[in-house]
């Protein structure tokens, strides 16, 4: 449980520093790449974590796994900036949340791993979910919000909700069938060290050819980024393990509990007002928590 926690509340991180991103006109790709570096220097200080710098651990099959991985992490961090401006941060945020479906359905039909036997009222409880995503995200739409032509505002959502999918499933594949447990610090080192040599290639790219200039506040904010990073996946991996590589139940948690800390952070934070539909949300998230994980709470009553 207390992974899983801790994965929630570095989650939630993420959000409130890309809001700040935003307040401080910070270049967002600049960011994401320095970012992607400070994981690799977190990750170094943990016991193993040097050994990814090693040949020698590519000849575990969870190495390209977690190449794979961290090619769709920063092409997903970029399109998600990219649709904010975009399209506009309704759209983007609801398309990640709902990603969940992907690994659940993966969890029950593919891997079938699960600590329990899934019943109606589970079910329930995953669809109540999908509804308390939608609804806690829903913002006022301001008509200037959108940017990108039909065909683009439909696109790039949909991209980025098969890409968190894809990731989160490939996640849930690999520590079910590859993954020991003292290799997840490796196997986050090698997927943000995989993520870091990419975005610096484009990086390098695009400084060669004069499309942009090196903004020193979007290094720093990078540097912020980078710890709760590295950690939001390190602690995903040991939630994992806790729960029996149980995705089914793990990620609707993970999503619904990311929201209510999000939104409770927006409102502290940043003094944002939630509206009547969103409180409608939060309060169906709580019960679509209990719908899910009930027999987990009873188990756990005196």
């Amino acid at each position: 449980m207390l992974y899983l926690i801790l994965s929630v509340l570095v989650s939630a991180t993420l959000i409130f520093i890309f809001k700040l991103f935003q307040r401080y006109n910070v270049h967002t790709f600049q960011a994401i790449v320095v970012n992607y570096t400070v994981c690799i220097l977190v990750g170094l200080l943990f016991p193993g974590g040097s050994d990814v710098l090693q040949p020698g651990i590519f000849t575990n099959t969870w190495a390209y796994a977690a190449m794979a991985l961290g090619a769709i992490f920063i092409l997903t961090f970029y399109l998600m900036a990219l649709s904010t401006q975009k399209v506009g941060v309704t759209a983007t945020s609801v398309a990640a949340k709902i990603s969940l479906v992907i690994p659940v359905l993966f969890s029950l039909l593919v891997l079938r791993t699960s600590l329990k036997e899934y019943n109606i009222i589970n079910y329930i409880g995953m669809v109540a979910a999908l509804v308390a995503i939608v609804l806690s995200s829903i913002r006022p739409r301001q008509d200037s919000e959108v940017k990108a032509s039909p065909a683009m505002a439909l696109l790039l959502p949909f991209i980025i909700f098969l890409n968190s999918g894809i990731a989160d499933s490939l996640i849930n594949y690999t520590n079910e069938h590859y993954l020991q447990a003292h290799e997840a610090s490796q196997f986050t080192m090698l997927t943000f060290a995989t993520s870091a040599v990419a975005g610096m290639l484009v990086l390098v790219v695009l400084l060669m050819l004069k499309k942009v200039k090196l903004n020193f506040r979007s290094i720093a904010a990078g540097v912020v980024l980078g710890i709760p990073n590295y950690f939001s996946i390190y602690f995903l991996i040991k939630a994992l393990t806790a729960f029996g590589n149980d995705g089914a139940f793990l990620y609707p948690i993970n999503n619904i509990g990311i929201i209510l800390v999000g939104a409770v952070g927006a409102v502290i934070f940043f003094s944002e007002k939630l509206s009547k539909l969103n409180l409608v949300g939060i309060a169906v998230a709580v019960m679509a928590i209990i719908l899910i994980s009930y027999q987990e709470i009873l188990a756990n009553l005196p």
